[in-house]
């Protein structure tokens, strides 16, 4: 079990940003499409192609493990997408790139999602295909029509005002057990409508709360696999340790990377 400092000057934790990730994304579906992805997994030339390009892009010190490891977000927030897109619940644009939902869903909870081509490329198992090469500028917005399927549904029949009126003057007292009749086939279908609805929002629910609590196990991974100076093995079962008690992993995350290195050196003396 290693402890400590590899070298000098490289113990400080990695961080990854947007545009980091998108440079990630743009070289490694490239390399995807060349056919550096054999059995799905990635040539060691072409993490470092990433890690090269972010070093002197960036000014900072990229590493093959930097990229490997946040390799392992990116397929983790793709199994997330594959899982919610594979819904019943949900529906997807495949020219916007996103997962479709009821309006009020969509507002508070779901986005584009950028990179999507590039991520299905890096993360999932799909083959190089020629509509790669479409990009969202090529996209017509204005001839988009927006739906809000969060509308209520009108279960009344509609009927011509004047064939109704017409109707009403010759049916006499049978009318009154139609309506009776027709206004309890309503309810009943009403009833049915928000059974289904209720039915939809909990699945919609509890897919948030999936995500929610799968960003915070790909942070807590991320965070702890980019400590230095330690082994892929030790750093696992830390990770492992902090998953199993969440509130010591949620403190572990506002830790300053000081702290984080003395929590550590603590967990492999017994001391946690």
């Amino acid at each position: 079990m290693g402890k400590g400092k590899t070298e000098a000057g490289t113990s400080k934790q990695f961080r990854w940003t947007k545009p980091m990730e998108r440079i990630l994304l743009e070289i490694l579906a490239e390399e995807a499409q060349k056919g550096n992805k054999p059995s799905n997994v990635f040539k060691p030339c072409s993490l470092h192609r990433v890690a090269a390009a972010i070093s002197e892009k960036f000014n900072v010190t990229c590493e093959s493990n930097h990229v490997e490891n946040h390799l392992k977000t990116v397929k983790s927030t793709w199994l997330l997408i594959s899982k919610i897109r594979g819904s019943s619940e949900f529906g997807w644009d495949e020219n916007l790139k996103m997962i479709t939902a009821t309006k009020k869903v969509y507002d508070e909870a779901l986005e584009k999602l950028e990179m999507y081509d590039e991520m299905a490329l890096v993360a999932g198992k799909d083959m190089a295909t020629g509509s790669f090469a479409k990009s969202f500028a090529d996209i017509d917005l204005d001839n988009i029509n927006v739906v809000d399927q969060s509308m209520p549904i009108d279960l009344e029949p509609i009927v011509d005002e004047e064939v109704k009126g017409k109707t009403s003057s010759s049916v006499g007292t049978s009318n009154v057990r139609s309506h009776r009749k027709r206004k309890n086939t309503q309810e009943a279908g009403d009833q049915d409508v928000i059974r289904y609805m209720a039915d939809q929002l909990g699945e919609i629910a509890n897919a948030i709360k999936l995500m929610v609590g799968e960003s915070y196990l790909d942070s807590l991974y991320e965070q702890v696999m980019a400590m230095e100076g330690y082994s892929e093995d030790d750093l696992e079962a830390a990770y492992d340790y902090l998953m199993a008690n969440q509130i010591e992993g949620k403190a572990f995350l506002r830790k300053s990377h000081n702290l984080r290195t003395r929590w550590l050196q603590r967990f492999f003396d017994g001391q946690v």
